[in-house]
Order: C-alpha cells, then sequence, then structure tokens
C-alpha cells in the first residue's frame, strides 16, 4: 500500500496515543486493574479502559495532529505533576495548591518536515528503494466478522520496529525511576517553533491553553520582554535529571525521546522519607 505524509503521520500519532496510555499504566497514575494489555508493534502495550481518559487522550492527540500539519510544534510533552498538601506546599516553598511538575516524557518533533496542503496525499517515495510494481498490487484480504484491523497492521516494517523499539525503552526507563507520589495527574504540552512567525493556537475552537509559568520559555526570537516577575518562568523546563529514551528515524519522521525528572519529584521523596523517620521514632 502506498505511503503518502498523512498516512506517516496517522501511523506516528497513533503511537503516540498507545505510548501515552501505555506510560499511565508503567507510572501507576490510575490503577493498573483499569488497564487492558493488548499488543502493538509486536510488544505489549496498555490501554486505559476508562472512556473519559480514553476521549480526553484521542481528543488530545488529535489537537496535536493539527499543529504538526502546520509545522509550528517543535517539542510535545506528556507531562506528569500532582498537587501536594499544605504540609508540602509550605515545605517545598510553593503557593498552596500549586502545580509540582514531576516528570516530562518529551518528544522532539523540531525536525518533522512541513508538507503543503496539496502534496500531503502524494506517495511517498524513499531514496534507494526499488520497489516491484507487482508488488503494490493489494491482494483482498477475507475479513473476519465483527474484529476489526490492527492499528499496526500498515505500518511498513521499519517504522514499526523503531516504534517498538521506543515502548520497549519506554518500559525500561521506567522501572527504573522512583515511585510517583500520590494525587498525580497528567497532561499533553506543546512548546512552539522558537521562530517571529508562529504564533500560539488562538482559532475557535480553543483546544490549547497556556502552561503553568515555569514551564513557559521567557519568549520567542527576535522578542524581549523583561517584565517584573518572569524571573520564575521556565523553572522547571529541562528538569533536573534527564534520562534518555530513544532516538527514532521512521519513514519521514527523525525525533528524540527523553524524561525530564522534576526537582519537586526529588524534594517530595525527601519530605516522605523524614515523615516515614519522624513516624517510627
Amino acid at each position: 500500500m502506498p505511503e503518502t505524509y498523512l498516512t506517516q503521520l496517522t501511523h506516528f500519532t497513533t503511537f503516540l496515543t498507545a505510548y501515552t496510555h501505555t506510560l499511565l499504566y508503567l507510572r501507576s497514575l490510575y490503577p493498573q486493574s483499569s488497564f487492558a494489555t493488548s499488543k502493538f508493534h509486536n510488544t505489549p502495550v496498555h490501554q486505559s479502559r476508562h472512556p473519559l481518559v480514553c476521549e480526553w487522550i484521542t481528543d488530545a492527540i488529535k489537537a496535536v495532529r493539527e499543529e504538526l500539519l502546520l509545522g509550528t510544534v517543535a517539542k510535545i510533552g506528556v507531562v506528569v505533576f500532582c498537587y501536594g498538601s499544605e504540609e508540602e506546599d509550605e515545605w517545598l516553598g510553593g503557593d498552596k495548591g500549586s502545580v509540582k511538575i514531576m516528570e516530562r516524557y518529551m518528544f522532539d518533533v523540531s525536525s518533522f518536515p512541513v508538507v503543503p496542503k496539496a502534496d500531503r496525499l502524494l506517495d511517498i517515495e524513499f531514496e534507494g528503494s526499488d520497489t516491484d510494481p507487482a508488488s503494490e498490487v493489494e491482494v483482498p484480504s477475507r475479513k473476519k466478522k465483527g474484529k476489526m484491523p490492527a492499528l499496526d497492521k500498515d505500518v511498513p516494517v521499519d517504522m514499526s520496529e523503531q516504534f517498538r523499539a521506543a515502548l520497549v525503552t519506554l518500559t525500561m526507563r521506567s522501572s527504573q525511576m522512583i515511585p510517583l507520589p500520590k494525587n498525580c495527574s497528567f497532561n499533553i504540552s506543546m512548546e512552539l517553533k522558537d521562530e517571529a512567525d508562529v504564533d500560539p493556537p488562538t482559532r475557535h475552537p480553543q483546544p490549547w491553553i497556556p502552561v503553568q509559568p515555569s514551564l513557559q520559555k521567557t519568549g520567542r526570537k527576535g522578542r524581549e520582554d523583561m517584565a517584573e516577575g518572569r524571573n520564575r518562568e521556565g523553572g522547571d523546563l529541562g528538569g533536573v535529571k534527564v534520562t534518555p529514551i530513544r532516538s527514532v528515524e521512521a519513514g519521514v519522521f527523525r525525533f528524540e525521546t527523553w524524561v525530564e525528572e522534576g526537582k519537586a519529584k526529588f524534594q517530595e521523596e525527601i519530605l516522605t522519607q523524614d515523615s516515614l523517620a519522624s513516624s517510627i521514632g
């Protein structure tokens, strides 16, 4: 089956959806019993069975896809955060009820190609490929009644292997990280390209809102904004510990994945240890 830019982008967003669901399972943001396990790109993945969680992730990735088509996105992040107790807020030096960034699972998609709308359905020919025209003829297959085709069925083999490796490495890296505290949740964020002609997505309906100040960049290229009070912005960008996950070269896409662990996560661990020690004493 011929590959186009849109089909390749669909392969990526389907992978991103599976990656997000699996991440929620691995980091125990929801009870693991609420997830179903299946195979995707020949490796185990997990999907939440809660309809509202599934709907939220689907809508968020759909909104990400629209921005990827416009070529405005530099990074995508699955951000894990928590709301601490009053005691934790006081000890960590934050405002009451403030959001504390625990982890950010990042995708650097700044090198994704920007394809004009008229060219998105053109067949892609990869350099060095020697395709036999006879192999492009689709052979009708007998579909089983009541069974949906696998989401990775038509993904090219090299792309499937790259996605599989990223999912396997995510599982391995997650198993090596300290557990998250209670009361954690997540969202999906985008960092736009640092270019003067890239504006935030403000069209209607508006699926995006600005992230909290600690995750905002100070400004885009060609603009200086030194207003009072902005010195705290960006404090959680980059985290205090960065662990690479995978460099992926799949189809027309090249992207890096990694996890950033925030300062609040390690402060939370110290607070938990101190509380345990005092209760024992």
